[in-house]
C-alpha cells in the first residue's frame, strides 16, 4: 500500500530554461546544474520565475540500468510565454509538452525521494500504463532559504496506456 495519494492529471505544455546535467550523486550534480542554468539565464536577461513552480528536474534514466555517472537529467525553469526559443550547448529555451502524468505530492525534505519514485512507478505498471517521457520533479514551494520540512514537490511521470 502506497503512503502517497497517486493520481492521473493532465500537465499544460510549460516554456523552460534548461540545462543537461549528468551524474551522481544528484544531491551535488542537480544543485550544480541549477547555478550553471541560473547563471546562463542571467547572461541572457531571461526573467526567473516568481510563483509556482519554481522550478523543475527532469529526469531521464533508471539508475538499476546506468551507471552513476552516466545518469542523464535536465534542470529547467519557467520562463515567460514570449520568451523566444534558443539552443546554446547544454542550455536551452524550450517548451516541454502537454502530458498527462501520474503523479504523487512529497511534502518535506528530499530524503525520502527514493521510496516516492518506487511507489509511483510501482502504480504505474500496476494500472497498466507506461512511462512515455522523463520523470518530472516539479518544486512547487521551495526557495534555498527554506526550512526543508515545509518544501513541496510533486513527482510526475509522463504516461498512457
Amino acid at each position: 500500500m502506497s503512503q502517497y495519494e497517486i493520481k492521473i492529471k493532465s500537465v499544460p505544455a510549460l516554456r523552460v530554461a534548461s540545462l543537461w546535467g549528468k551524474g551522481l550523486p544528484f544531491a551535488v550534480t542537480v544543485p550544480k546544474a541549477y547555478e550553471e542554468l541560473v547563471a546562463w539565464m542571467a547572461e541572457k536577461k531571461i526573467p526567473f520565475p516568481t510563483e509556482s513552480p519554481l522550478g523543475l528536474a527532469l529526469y531521464y534514466d533508471d539508475p538499476a540500468a546506468v551507471p552513476p555517472e552516466e545518469m542523464r537529467f535536465k534542470m529547467a525553469l519557467p520562463v515567460p510565454a514570449e520568451t523566444p526559443e534558443v539552443a546554446e550547448g547544454k542550455a536551452a529555451v524550450e517548451v516541454l509538452p502537454e502530458a498527462e502524468v501520474a503523479y504523487l505530492t512529497v511534502r518535506g525534505p528530499y530524503t525520502n525521494l527514493e521510496d516516492a519514485y518506487s511507489q509511483l512507478y510501482g502504480w504505474v505498471f500496476e494500472k497498466g500504463y507506461r512511462p512515455t517521457d522523463a520523470a518530472r520533479e516539479v518544486y512547487v514551494r521551495w526557495s534555498e532559504s527554506m526550512p526543508p520540512e515545509e518544501q513541496v514537490t510533486e513527482i510526475q511521470v509522463p504516461v498512457e496506456r
